[in-house]
Order: C-alpha cells, then structure tokens, then sequence
C-alpha cells in the first residue's frame, strides 16, 4: 500500500541568482507546467482522465530534454545520473500499466459478450458472462514500490561543492519533472489498482507551478479515498467508464426479465449500453496511447542524455 505523503523533509533550494538567459530558460519551463497542469482540473478517476494527466507527463519529460539540450550540457552530472535512474523506474511503470490495461481489454471483451448475448435476447447467460467477468482487484506488479521509489529519489540531498549555474538550472529541471512524476505516477498506478491511498510530495513554492500541483494532488487524493474508500471497497469499484458499463448491463438485465411491456425501455437501456461501451472503448485505447507515446518519449529522453553527454571526471 502506499504513502499517503512523504512526510515533511528538507528540499532542495533554488533560489538563486541567475544570468537572464537561464532565468529565461526556467521561466519557459515553468510556464509549459503550469499551462499544462490548467488542463487537468476536476480530475476524477477515468481513463479520459488519466489519459490526460499522461499527456502532461509527457509534455513535461519532452520540455525538460528542450531545456537541457539548450544548455549543451555534455557532461553527465549527479542530477542527469538521477533522471536516468528515475526514468527507467518510469519506464518499468509504463510497462505495468500497460499490462493492466490489457487486463481491462479482457474485461471489455467479457462485457461486449454480455451486451451482444443481451440484445439475442438471451438474459441468464448475458447475467452470467457479466458475474464471470467480474475484473479481480488489479495489482500492478511492483508499480507502486516504484513510484514510493521515485518520490524518495527527491528527499535525497544534493551533492556538497560549488556547481556551475548550467548545472543548477539541470539540477533544477530534473527535479522539477521528479514532482510532476511523482504526483502522475502515483494517481495512475493507484487508479488502476484501485487503491484509496497514493504517494504525494509536496512541491516547494519557488515554483511558480507549485500551488497548482498540490491543490491538484490534494484533489486527486480525495477522489481517490471517495472512490477506492473503505466504504466503496465492498461495491468493487473499478474505473468510471467500467463501471458504467456493468452498471448499465446490470439494469438491462433487470429490465429485459421483467414484463414484456417494458420491452421498449429495454431497447433504450441497451443502446445506453452500447453508447457506455464507446466511452470505455475510446478511453481504454487514448490511455493505451498515451502509454505508448510516454514510453518511447522517456525512452528517447534516455538515449539523447546518453548519447551526448559523457561520464564526468
């Protein structure tokens, strides 16, 4: 189970004096997040959602490598060591999910069945496919050992020593995209484990971004407890748009066994079905998409750094 917060810890400063072109710098940084982050209000636990939230992570990684490149950093400091390390996490995460998401291309296989065994008419056997089909609680591997990981990674003090200023504004990118992280990497894994409880950090208010992303964690957090509470455990919630789904089966089955006369609410209770099943359809395959672009970003992110910075002395 996760954290519910990494409790209060001493962060990294960055206040410091730097010349106007890397004040320049990290103020496009900081305004690409905050832009981003806009897009992301009234979070709910949804595959649209969620498919948004990775889109921002991604934005993030990509504004992060645009920033560093600029600087023409050729040597592969602590901070750069750091983001290696942490995007391979990210990487292993991206593959649990995406395995959890096949796990829900199953369900909507099973719930297509009921929906077609429905509309033959065929009501017992449409309540069975449903029953049977019933997700088991997804656990994704060790995502959320990693994503605890990754939050950790930011309570580790920097290096003692004088640094360059290239070196604090890098410093300061990676870091900044370690939050971001974080707070994506945790909503994610939790929501598609169905768990009420989710790593968060609290980003510092040197940031102009700052405020935004924890009143969004702090939202994402509440969502997550209403959803995946101790009370809504028993109803064996999953995410919206499958909930929906079965929920909306459930009620055509109801219906269809009732009296003949309330045949023609049944037909409006299938086509209810059917427009449910595309929401869960167009949501699953945005949020696999989504994986897929984020893996080879980060992917991509790794490789750059790799190939064009060298071990420092």
């Amino acid at each position: 189970m996760f954290l519910t917060e990494m409790k209060k810890h001493a962060v990294p400063s960055f206040k410091h004096s730097l010349p106007n072109k890397l004040d320049l710098i990290t103020a496009a940084l900081d305004d690409a997040l905050l832009r981003r982050l806009k897009t992301l209000s009234a979070p709910s636990i949804s595959l649209c959602w969620l498919s948004k939230a990775v889109e921002f992570l991604t934005v993030a990684h990509a504004e992060a490598r645009r920033l560093i490149s600029s600087l023409e950093v050729t040597v592969l400091d602590d901070a750069l060591a750091c983001y290696l390390d942490d995007s391979l996490k990210l990487l292993d995460i991206c593959n649990s999910v995406s395995a959890e998401i096949e796990r829900l291309r199953q369900r909507r296989i099973v719930l297509a069945l009921a929906v077609h065994l429905l509309g033959d008419g065929k009501v017992r056997r449409a309540r069975e496919a449903l029953t049977e089909g019933e997700a088991r609680r997804a656990k994704a591997n060790n995502a959320e050992v990693l994503v605890k990981d990754l939050a950790l990674a930011l309570r580790s003090p920097p290096p003692h020593g004088k640094i360059s200023k290239v070196a604090r504004v890098v410093r300061r990118t990676v870091y900044a995209v370690g939050l971001v992280t974080v707070f994506v990497a945790g909503a994610l894994v939790s929501a598609m484990e169905g768990t009420p409880e989710t790593v968060t950090v609290r980003a510092p208010a040197e940031f102009s971004w700052a405020e935004s992303l924890n009143e969004l964690a702090t939202a994402v957090s509440g969502e997550l407890k209403r959803r995946f509470g101790k009370e809504e455990r028993t109803k064996g919630l999953l995410l919206e748009e499958v909930d929906d789904v079965a929920t909306r089966v459930g009620e055509a089955c109801e219906i269809a066994e009732e009296d003949t006369e309330r045949k023609e609410r049944s037909n409006d209770v299938v086509k209810e079905v059917e427009r449910a099943m595309g929401s869960f359809s167009d949501g699953l395959e945005g949020l696999s998409k989504g994986m897929n672009v984020m893996f080879h970003g980060v992917l991509s992110n790794r490789n750059f750094m790799l190939n064009h910075v060298r071990v420092k002395d």
